[in-house]
């Protein structure tokens, strides 16, 4: 029975690998900028004062672009956390090649703390650089529900993608 398990999430971890090769985005800069319209755009819409012009930030290392927005790792709230309007509160960061023009999506990472006192109290969301020697145990895509521990496999979603479903789906909840 393991020896089936891993096998089918060597199989599973293939699609996650030709999902992922498949997303193409626009260029470095266009990318950070629908990032930075759609989150103004958010505060916009919920009332929000989130200082997107000050934590939302860029870096260039060799031949990879980062975009973050918060602390790489969710220690307990920060000034420059992105804070939605159910007392949720959100970062991330994400890492792109750029590609004939266009944006290879390399990794992420978005972490939602919900603080709930029931149900999980975070989601995050993890696009690893590669796959993992063990895909049962560590898909390259997957989402944590509540716990470090737990990795589910989850599909690769854009930026945009991941964000929809942050602030219309799972940060509306309390």
């Amino acid at each position: 029975m393991p020896d089936l398990a891993l096998s089918r999430a060597g199989e599973l971890e293939t699609r996650i690998e030709q999902e992922a090769a498949a997303v193409v985005l626009p260029s470095f800069r266009q990318v950070l900028t629908s990032i930075r319209v759609y989150l103004l755009n958010h505060n916009v819409e919920t009332g929000n004062r989130n200082n997107v012009h000050k934590f939302l930030r860029e870096k260039r290392v060799g031949d990879a672009a980062l975009i973050s927005f918060g602390p790489e790792f969710d220690k307990g709230p920060t000034e420059s956390h992105y804070k939605l309007s159910s007392k949720t509160r959100l970062s991330f960061g994400i890492t792109l090649r750029e590609v004939n023009g266009g944006c290879k999506l390399i990794s992420y990472r978005f972490h939602l703390h919900l603080g709930a006192a029931r149900g999980p109290r975070f989601f995050r969301f993890d696009l690893n650089p590669g796959a993992h020697s063990n895909p049962l145990i560590e898909p390259r895509s997957h989402v944590h529900p509540g716990s470090d521990d737990i990795r589910l496999p989850f599909p690769v979603l854009t930026p945009l993608e991941l964000l929809d479903r942050i602030f219309y789906v799972l940060g509306n909840r309390t």
